[in-house]
């Protein structure tokens, strides 16, 4: 059970960093298109 629990344990830390990172992203882009529209 131990072992499983490691591995539900990096599991889930690596779906929440890759979570993180994709938000992060999505965030950026948005600001990156949000400063076009105000350009044109």
């Amino acid at each position: 059970m131990e072992v499983f629990g490691t591995m539900g344990f990096f599991f889930g830390l690596i779906a929440f960093s890759t979570a993180w990172t994709s938000s992060n992203k999505v965030k950026e882009l948005e600001k990156r298109i949000d400063d076009l529209e105000r350009k044109s």
